[in-house]
């Protein structure tokens, strides 16, 4: 074993074995790297005395197997109960109390070294000794033990406690004084999602309190919880997923008999590979729980898949056992194949002599690796160690094995049984004929005889052997009915169990208890408690296949439904998700879903042009023409507020608000009247491309076409568009006066343009403005002041004696 030497930060120098320096992650990243080394391996910021107590406790440790023993003695963070404290503190040895013992300086130095260092048993040990000091202490107490400075002003320190007393200490009062306070605790929990809102509030209102009852403000908080966000990581699975739900959902509503259970198969196998590509990127990424998540999200699907769907494909006589066993070595596969490849290169003297060899050739069986176990016996015969007996059945059994029958599709399920009889028939000849001479001391026929008693399909045999209920029932579906159907695997599962205390049986395995034994409602529970994607795709699959009905009538809701809506509203807190979320709401084929996407739908913050168009375009494939119209206003008013006002007329007009539309065209006037300036054109081109037809607008282009004729010197094209204007009653009242003075210039013209018919037109139109309600007083109200209404009546009668002269 190679030494080396660590060098700490007072010049202290430490030689230590290779096995004390592989604890530590940084010193075991820098030999990885660096390679042996006979220098010192400077370990900076680590005293002597402080790398001292870290080597003596490795030394401690080093014979621990996982060396992580002081993890086992940390409680869960969901339980910090005394009782949790006392358990933990119950599983750490004499060695690590006592080590924890030591001043405060001490202990926080080795903190820092544990950190340094990354050896996390150490961290652990000392992490949750720091912990255990802080219990049960006031936040002053706190501070005090661990001279924590406060850095909170008196001011702040005093808010911040009458903030806790008005928040916080309400929810610790007995129900006597929350009775006396006129306090109830009140919350609002989603009927279809995971969300719960509380909040304290009255119990009774002002009107009904009696004097004795204390009246207190309403109280302003409210606490949410819900599930955590999905992670990033998810994202890839999620969107390959999502593709291949919505292509269900379409073939399934085009036509249903096109689809069948073929179709169905291969749609399942899209949801395997996107569940077994996600196990492959997290693997790489050393994220174990999500790893271990969507290892049991497989096991279960792919279950199902054998259950309802490679076993029922029409014409065909598929048993279930090669598919199940199928399944059993793949998601959990044993024995491991590196150790088969070890023993195949192996002369047979070791494998007679290693310890491990007839316990993984029990494992071989188990699992129906016949071939395999047949190569192996055939390879140990020739041991020096075998008897003559143990070698000649060896390969008796290997040949038997070798023989076994195996079924078809294009064979009866009669023809298989009748050779398969047959075949059995021959193995118990040769386990009696073992078994007679089991008298002698001979160890490696004992081990061959406990083999065939597990390929005879022996029950004892076959639980002596077997590490968990699934290799006990693969087992027997091999060995006892090889050509049971699925409908079998029920009574099956039943008995297996019988063996095994099911109630300590992890989530996984009650998950598949429940599909085996065709317990639906209890699966979807199972499977919710796994993941939410599981129980929403599986549902929906089921659906598909027919057979959901027997869930509809245990639950209160459609399942199917309910978990669909509960994984949209999960992925609708991730930014990036919102449109698969709709897309779930919108294909669970629900009112529950068309109502929960009209209310996420217009809450979905607009931040950009581009989603905008994506949030319409989905209200438009959903039909959903409220929430269309509630977007399009929504847009309109943040696109006037932003000052475009040509995209704000485009969303107004499409709920045909006409009011509004009319209010940004007087915004468009009114800044012509300020500036003197023109520059609404390019607005009104735009907006009138789109084919929008309103008054307002008519009004503004026919104004702006009656500006650019008189700019351009065509005086009596802009007096005919100006009469136009008036005599057509385009303009809003507020605006006749304007284009009245707008006139002027044109009655003054060297050259007549308005006739005398014209003339009196514009007269009129001017004692209608003076007469209307809008303007009482015309020459105080209006635009137009007295002195402009005289210069406008001397225009009308120059040009009324010009006309009669001409």
């Amino acid at each position: 074993m190679n030494v080396y030497k660590l060098a700490a930060a007072d010049g202290s120098i430490f030689t230590v074995e290779q096995d004390i320096v592989e604890q530590s992650g940084t010193l075991r990243n820098f030999l990885s790297t660096s390679g042996p080394t006979e220098t010192p391996i400077p370990v900076p910021n680590i005293s002597g005395p402080i790398l001292s107590r870290v080597i003596e406790y490795c030394q401690h440790h080093r014979d621990d197997p996982s060396r992580r023993k002081p993890r086992e003695a940390i409680p869960d963070e969901s339980d910090s109960s005394d009782a949790a404290i006392a358990r933990a503190i119950a599983q750490m040895d004499d060695y690590d109390m006592e080590f924890c013992k030591v001043d405060q300086g001490t202990l926080f130095d080795l903190i820092l070294a544990a950190n340094f260092l990354d050896i996390q048993p150490l961290m652990d040990l000392v992490g949750f000794t720091v912990a255990n000091k802080m219990k049960g202490k006031s936040v002053e107490e706190i501070r005090s033990t661990f001279n924590v400075k406060n850095d909170f002003t008196p001011e702040e320190e005093q808010a911040r406690s009458k903030e806790t007393i008005k928040h916080l200490k309400v929810f610790s009062a007995g129900q006597a004084d929350w009775t006396s306070q006129n306090r109830t605790l009140v919350f609002s929990l989603h009927p279809l999602g995971r969300g719960v809102a509380v909040a304290v509030a009255g119990k009774q209102t002002r009107e009904h309190l009696t004097s004795d009852v204390q009246a207190n403000e309403q109280d302003q908080r409210i606490y949410v919880c819900g599930t955590p966000p999905v992670p990033d990581s998810r994202l890839p699975f999620i969107s390959a997923t999502h593709a291949v739900f919505a292509a269900l959902q379409n073939v399934m509503n085009a036509d249903d008999a096109q689809v069948g259970i073929d179709g169905l198969l291969r749609l399942s196998a899209f949801y395997r590979e996107a569940m077994l590509r996600q196990v492959r990127e997290l693997q790489e990424n050393s994220n174990s729980s999500e790893t271990d998540v969507f290892q049991a999200m497989h096991a279960v699907w792919h279950l199902a898949e054998i259950m309802y769907l490679s076993t029922n494909m029409p014409g065909l006589n598929t048993p279930a056992v090669p598919l199940f066993l199928e399944w059993l070595n793949f998601n959990f596969p044993s024995p491991p194949p590196e150790e088969r490849h070890e023993l195949l290169e192996a002369d047979a003297d070791s494998l007679t002599a290693n310890e491990s060899f007839w316990p993984y050739l029990r494992k071989l069986a188990l699992r129906g690796h016949v071939a395999t176990l047949a190569s192996l016996l055939e390879h140990v015969a020739p041991a020096s160690a075998m008897s003559a007996a143990a070698a000649r059945w060896a390969r008796e059994l290997a040949a038997g094995l070798r023989e076994m029958p195996v079924g078809s599709a294009n064979e009866t399920t009669g023809s298989f049984n009748s050779r398969w009889r047959r075949w059995h028939s021959k193995l118990q000849a040769s386990s009696t004929a073992i078994s007679s001479l089991l008298d002698t001391d001979d160890s490696e026929l004992s081990q061959i005889y406990d083999l065939v008693c597990i390929v005879c399909g022996d029950a004892d045999s076959i639980s002596a052997a077997a590490d968990t209920w699934l290799d006990v029932l693969g087992a027997v579906l091999l060995y006892c009915e090889p050509a049971s159907p699925a409908d079998r695997l029920p009574a099956l599962t039943q008995t297996v169990l019988e063996q095994f205390q099911t109630s300590d049986f992890a989530l996984l395995d009650r998950a598949l208890v429940a599909l085996l034994s065709h317990d639906l409602p209890e699966l979807l529970l199972y499977c919710d408690q796994v993941d939410s994607w599981l129980s929403a795709h599986l549902t929906d699959m089921l659906h598909h296949i027919g057979i959901l009905d027997s869930c509809r009538r245990v639950f209160a809701v459609d399942p199917r439904e309910h978990y669909l809506l509960a994984l949209g509203e999960q992925y609708l807190r991730h930014d990036c998700l919102w449109q698969v979320a709709i897309d779930y709401f919108g294909l669970a084929g629900s009112r529950a879903g068309e109502s929960l996407m009209e209310e996420y739908l217009v809450r979905i913050p607009l931040d950009s042009d581009r989603k905008a168009q994506q949030v319409l375009r989905t209200c438009k494939r959903y039909c959903l023409e409220s929430a269309q119209d509630r977007i399009h206003r929504q847009l309109g008013r943040q696109k006037w507020l932003r000052g475009r006002l040509g995209a704000a007329i485009a969303h107004f007009a499409h709920v045909d608000d006409r009011a509004a539309i009319s209010q940004i065209c007087d915004q468009l006037w009114a800044e012509y009247l300020s500036s003197g300036k023109l520059t609404y054109g390019p607005i009104i081109d735009g907006v009138l491309a789109t084919g929008l037809k309103h008054e307002r607008l008519q009004f503004l282009t026919f104004y702006r076409d009656f500006h650019e004729s008189y700019k351009a010197g065509d005086y009596e094209n802009a007096a005919s568009t100006l009469l136009r204007i008036l005599l057509n009653d385009m303009a809003p009242p507020h605006a006749v006066s304007d284009l009245l003075v707008d006139a002027i210039p044109l009655l003054e013209a060297d050259k007549p343009v308005f006739s005398s018919d014209d003339t009196f037109e514009l007269l009129r139109c001017a004692e209608s403005l003076v007469r209307s309600p809008f303007t009482k007083a015309f020459s105080q109200d209006s635009n137009i002041a007295s002195n402009e209404l005289s210069i406008f009546n001397v225009a009308c009668a120059r040009n009324l004696a010009r006309s009669f002269v001409m």
